[in-house]
């Protein structure tokens, strides 16, 4: 290859991609910046309504975009997602695992419910995403799966027990998918923003909390989902084909201070 043909590994004109979580905030830009890279999209959460704004933005990029309404909580639905992809286009080359759901709470006041619905969401539909969009990977021998994690995988924040070890299983299910399926061709990684600003982040990243986070990030600013998109489009392309098993943090230096 020659040297001024690099830049072309992060084209993702051709590929075909899958976006959960991508009806708002973090899930919903990296939709649209992907489009914006190249990729068609297949964009999936619970509200249609939601999607159906995100489907307009990613039209007027030209790209191809599908919508599918699924609860992650509920594994056939996952299977029906799958069966959607492959029916239309037939495959899938890299796969987004952006939803989640998470309270803040201290760990006393945390109910059944509350337990339940950031687990199933966040951990148990990732799992089950990848491995039904996996498979469909696996019948091409090629893939991407980016799943997204957290600094709160590593590191301590009052309120946020849950999420933070839902964040750690997800580094190290991400590492156990890498190497069982290498062979198969597909590249599993994480990336792990630190506190990113979205509107569902807004009301809890006030005052104090603010300040509290903003001190321990040494570039002191918060993320923003543009922060995150050179890295997803990095761990989608062609440019990350010898990368698996890595958890990436963007973080402003978060980790560094820890």
């Amino acid at each position: 290859m020659k040297l001024h043909d690099h830049y072309k590994q992060f084209d993702l004109a051709g590929k075909v991609a899958v976006v959960t979580g991508a009806s708002e905030g973090i899930g919903r830009d990296i939709a649209v910046g992907l489009a914006e890279a190249g990729a068609d999209l297949f964009i999936c959460s619970r509200r249609e309504e939601k999607l159906l704004e995100v489907k307009e933005i990613v039209g007027r990029t030209g790209r191809r975009v599908e919508v599918y309404v699924v609860d992650l909580r509920n594994v056939g639905e996952i299977e029906g997602l799958r069966e959607f992809v492959k029916s239309t286009v037939g495959r899938a080359d890299i796969l987004i695992n952006s939803a989640g759901y998470t309270v803040t709470k201290p760990a006393w006041e945390v109910s059944e419910d509350d337990w339940d619905t950031m687990v199933d969401t966040g951990f148990k539909g990732l799992f089950f995403c990848c491995r039904a969009i996996g498979s469909l990977m696996r019948e091409r021998g090629y893939g991407k799966i980016v799943n997204l994690g957290s600094t709160l995988s590593k590191t301590i924040v009052s309120g946020r027990s849950v999420y933070g070890g839902i964040k750690a299983g997800i580094d190290h299910l991400t590492e156990a998918l890498a190497m069982e399926w290498a062979p198969h061709g597909i590249r599993v990684n994480a990336l792990a923003p630190t506190a990113v600003s979205t509107p569902s982040r807004r009301d809890l990243l006030q005052g104090p909390v603010l300040e509290k986070v903003l001190a321990r990030i040494p570039m002191g600013r918060l993320a923003t989902s543009e922060d995150l998109l050179g890295a997803v489009i990095y761990l989608s392309s062609a440019a990350s084909d010898f990368v698996t098993g890595q958890t990436f943090f963007v973080d402003g230096g978060w980790m560094a201070a820890k």
